[in-house]
């Protein structure tokens, strides 16, 4: 017979991590939707990736990290090179995007990953969200999708 306190232990131990995932996992949302709901698209180009505490203040260590608990935020610097849609005011050419501050994200390996990607961005408000916290950076491939679905 298995010792019952250790089946216990492992049990709590899995439905732990099952909730820690639960807790920064998104479901996909359709295109569609995220498109119509989106009040700003751009085409844009990823110029740098940055990260600030709860207070704004810049944080540059590399290893710094977002997720639950967390205060530190990532932000995305695009360049944009086309405007694809409009519902809110902007001439800017460069926008500050944040990200969901509930995503496990290492400064460092997302300044690797991401920067000089382009995309089309589907935002939100005049702090430029994401409309969702994932899906809003889409592949340039999907432009003639996206347009169709903008009435354009």
């Amino acid at each position: 017979m298995k010792n019952p306190v250790a089946l216990w232990s492992t049990g709590v131990l899995l439905a732990s991590m099952a909730l820690t995932v639960a807790a920064t996992s998104v479901r996909p949302k359709p295109l569609d939707e995220m498109v119509r709901e989106a009040d700003l698209v751009v085409v844009a180009t990823i110029k740098a990736v940055s990260m600030v505490d709860g207070k704004g203040r810049p944080i540059t260590d590399r290893r710094a990290r977002t997720g639950p608990g967390s205060d530190n935020r990532m932000r995305l610097t695009l360049h944009v090179q086309e405007v694809l849609s409009a519902r809110t005011e902007t001439n800017a050419s460069s926008l500050q995007v944040p990200l969901w501050s509930m995503w496990h994200y290492e400064l460092g390996t997302m300044q690797d990953d991401l920067t000089g990607r382009e995309g089309i961005f589907l935002l939100k408000g005049d702090a430029h969200e994401p409309v969702y916290p994932t899906g809003f950076h889409r592949a340039t491939q999907e432009r003639p999708e996206i347009e169709a679905l903008l009435g354009r």
